[in-house]
């Protein structure tokens, strides 16, 4: 391929797919094109990236098949290094879509991202508002303002401590049958609960309910405990949800 074939009506195919169309050629260092999708995104390339395949389409779902990068000012890196905003956005994608995340962790399925946060220029203009949302240690959280919501978007989320992130797990898988903070032990019951990231050992009982009881009290009180100590950091709608949280 020559420049010469390169004029107004060309269409050619971009390198994430799909194609584009010529829209003016000013000479080979500017020639405007324009996507053709529903975004039809235009920009000003070279000939030599038309003729190298080498035009990218910003609106190409390329994460999980459905995120985007869009047309804006943000980039998935600066300095050379992936950005904390771009991270959490591409893992919120994966957790939803990724079918082999899904497989591993299936409390995820069922999850979703709204419309707009599709585009990562969305995101990033809710993230660099977000309170904690730059800080070691801080998780996006989809379902402490709205209790059990299953849709990450502005209206849900929040970032969390990662320890009031993960205080209500519930790891059903791991004690089989027997209520929470419940196992087995000889002729009775234990029941362990989960201070501050450490086992914190409650009793022996003749029954699971006696067990639970205790479990239950010392749960909430934990998590009434921890709230308070992350008021500060926490979006009203979560802390209220925590103090008035039972099991």
């Amino acid at each position: 391929m020559n420049s010469s074939n390169i004029k107004a009506g060309y269409v050619f195919p971009t390198s994430q797919g799909g194609s584009a169309m010529v829209i003016e050629y000013r000479g080979w260092k500017e020639i405007e094109i324009e996507h053709i999708d529903s975004h039809k995104h235009r920009a000003v390339v070279r000939a030599q990236h038309i003729r190298d395949g080498n035009v990218r389409n910003p609106f190409a779902p390329a994460v999980c098949g459905v995120g985007y990068l869009g047309s804006g000012p943000h980039r998935a890196k600066v300095c050379g290094k992936t950005s904390r905003a771009y991270q959490c956005w591409r893992g919120m994608l994966y957790r939803c879509y990724d079918p082999v995340l899904k497989t591993k962790r299936p409390t995820y399925i069922g999850c979703s991202v709204v419309r707009e946060w599709e585009n990562f220029q969305n995101f990033f203009q809710w993230w660099v508002k977000e309170p904690n949302s730059s800080n070691a240690g801080f998780d996006l959280d989809k379902d402490l303002r709205v209790k059990g919501n299953n849709i990450y978007g502005p209206d849900t989320c929040s970032f969390v401590p990662n320890k009031i992130n993960t205080i209500l797990l519930d790891h059903g898988a791991a004690r089989g049958a027997f209520p929470q903070g419940v196992s087995a032990k000889g002729n009775g019951y234990q029941c362990v609960v989960n201070i501050d990231g450490k086992s914190l050992y409650l009793g022996y009982y003749k029954t699971p309910e006696l067990a639970h009881e205790v479990y239950k009290k010392a749960k909430e009180l934990n998590i009434k405990t921890m709230a308070e100590k992350w008021k500060e950091y926490l979006h009203l709608d979560v802390y209220l949800y925590l103090i008035s949280w039972r099991l």
